[in-house]
């Protein structure tokens, strides 16, 4: 290479503060510039031979020579000339991404994000950088922050003493310049040594977090909404281990449902409300292949008419006026891969009648507002209180649907009909409310029995489970007498009297007392709650009594 080409060269690497050394054809330095191997521990000279590791680079090579140094070899038919330059942060940061200018760009933005303002300072708290936006927020020019102490240009920031303590600090509000900020600011470590720190606005203000609490707290709400859902559709079921009974027929219909169980078969629940047709529905699913899928229940009687279709078949976006954006799946969609349960059939309206027909033929759907038929697959349990055989005649229901649900009808009798379950029954309800509620286990005496299996229960399973949980806060002592019962259990019952009104007034206060005393494990405070008086009256009491 000519000197007159050689000049310039060397002059430009200087202005852009890098080394050149150029080579002859045995690799001796035949010139370089000066002034910038004189400023740095590079020692090389005119005359030299390259040390071992530069000379076995070939043109276009490159390597990273100590900690500090870029070299780089260039030539047309040999080298003819090596580059050397100091290693950038960004190289050391970006490894090989370095020679990318977007990601150069990226690093820029980072530092001079304006929701994200960036300030360094050293261990003295002396700032080492400020990012543009920081610069313009706080009055300065470009460059001007440099070697400022940061306490006199913010004093209420706690960055210098991260610096000097190496504690990071997180999420801490502060006031700068008169506006509430929330901050971040973590120590800088070189071999677990700190160097300083830097901080970064995490939120412009507090109005910003509250937004973001409102946003995360709807999230929050929404999951939880999801989580119900599940719970309700995958959550524990019944099997007909849990169908407490005696009664013979009882067992034998338990029977021939274990044996429908797995069938596709439809299946029609009969019964008076309350008798638990719910109960076997969960049992047939469960009992099912279907039992890992969901278990949908659906109360006919208790949806709107205009709303039963929407709740069944589900809806598109845009279907009617107040649809959900992106629609809601139906019932019948919720129900694919499980069992679809509609209680009180009866009551579904004669056009919805026809469409559950049609569905239960074709097995597909079609969503209200929708254009496309979406498949379904789901086995159909329906129960009714109602006389189907009566109101087909009348004509509200259809015959095809009828004979459609009618194929294994299952016919539950009522309690009255059973008499020998109502100790059973009663005795689980007491023992369930007892546990849930955590009061003293009750029994019940042969009395109060015989005038449970007296009663006619109307409400069937129900209103004997209500019955028991209210004698369970309601009766005093450890047992059930005839006369804890409602006054409409009682009537037959003889009820014993001897000796005077005070006497047997007496008699019933000391017994509910000592009932009581041993409930509460001879806890006097416990003792009073649980009679529904106050503490000095008990002691009154019983001391009139002569109870101990």
């Amino acid at each position: 290479m000519d000197t007159i080409a050689v000049t310039p060269l060397l002059q430009k690497a200087n202005y852009c503060r890098c080394g050149i050394i150029l080579l002859d054809e045995s690799g001796s330095i035949t010139a370089l510039n000066q002034p910038f191997f004189g400023a740095t521990d590079l020692k090389f000279r005119e005359g030299d031979i390259l040390p071992d590791e530069l000379r076995r680079l070939k043109k276009g090579g490159w390597i990273f020579w100590g900690k500090d140094w870029f070299v780089q070899a260039e030539g047309q038919l040999r080298v003819e000339l090596l580059l050397i330059r100091h290693v950038r942060m960004a190289d050391h940061i970006l490894g090989p991404y370095g020679d990318c200018p977007l990601n150069e760009e990226m690093v820029r933005m980072v530092l001079d994000n304006p929701y994200e303002g960036l300030t360094v300072v050293d261990n003295r708290g002396k700032v080492t950088l400020l990012s543009p936006s920081n610069e313009h927020w706080l009055g300065l020019e470009v460059g001007g922050g440099r070697g400022l102490d940061l306490s006199a240009i913010a004093p209420a920031s706690h960055l210098s003493e991260v610096a000097r303590t190496g504690v990071a600090e997180h999420a801490q509000v502060v006031d700068l310049q008169g506006k509430t900020k929330i901050t971040v600011n973590l120590p800088i470590r070189r071999d677990k040594k700190v160097m300083g720190a830097f901080g970064r606005i995490l939120f412009k203000s507090t109005e910003q977090v509250e937004k973001l609490v409102t946003k995360v707290r709807t999230m929050e709400l929404q999951v939880e909404r999801f989580e119900t859902l599940l719970d309700e559709m995958r959550g524990k079921r019944y099997s007909f281990d849990n169908i407490l009974t005696k009664n013979q027929d009882m067992l034998t219909l338990i029977e021939q449902a274990r044996r429908i169980a797995d069938s596709t078969a439809t299946v029609l629940i009969l019964g008076e409300s309350g008798t638990g047709k719910e109960l076997f529905a969960q049992a047939l699913h469960e009992a099912s292949r279907r039992n890992k899928g969901p278990f949908i229940a659906v109360n006919c009687g208790a949806i709107p008419r205009d709303l039963i279709e929407s709740e069944l078949f589900g809806y598109e976006e845009g279907a009617f006026s107040g649809a959900r954006k992106k629609g809601k799946p139906g019932k019948f969609e919720l129900a694919c891969g499980g069992t679809l349960f509609l209680d009180e059939i009866g009551e579904l309206p004669l056009d919805s009648q026809a469409k559950l027909l049609r569905v239960l033929e074709e097995r597909k759907i079609d969503r209200l507002g929708g254009t496309a038929p979406i498949p379904v697959d789901f086995r159909l349990v329906a129960a009714t209180n109602r006389d189907l055989n009566t109101i087909v005649n009348t004509g509200k229901f259809r015959s095809d649907l009828y004979y459609r649900i009618n194929e294994f009808p299952i016919e539950i009798p009522p309690l009255r009909s059973r008499p020998e379950d109502i100790p059973l029954l009663a005795k689980h309800f007491l023992a369930d409310v007892s546990r849930r509620e955590e009061l003293p286990l009750l029994k019940i005496s042969t009395g109060a029995a015989e005038a449970l299996m007296s009663h006619d229960w109307p409400g069937n399973v129900r209103e004997l489970r209500g019955l028991m949980r209210q004698m369970a806060w309601k009766s005093q002592g450890l047992t059930i007498e005839p006369h804890h019962l409602p006054p409409l259990l009682n009537k037959g019952q003889n009820v014993g009297v001897s000796g005077t009104l005070e006497e047997q007034v007496a008699r019933a206060e000391r017994a509910a007392i000592e009932s009581a005393l041993l409930a509460a494990g001879g806890n006097r405070a416990f003792t009073a709650r649980m009679l529904g008086i106050h503490r000095t009256a008990l002691y009154k009491k019983m001391n009139r009594l002569g109870i101990e």
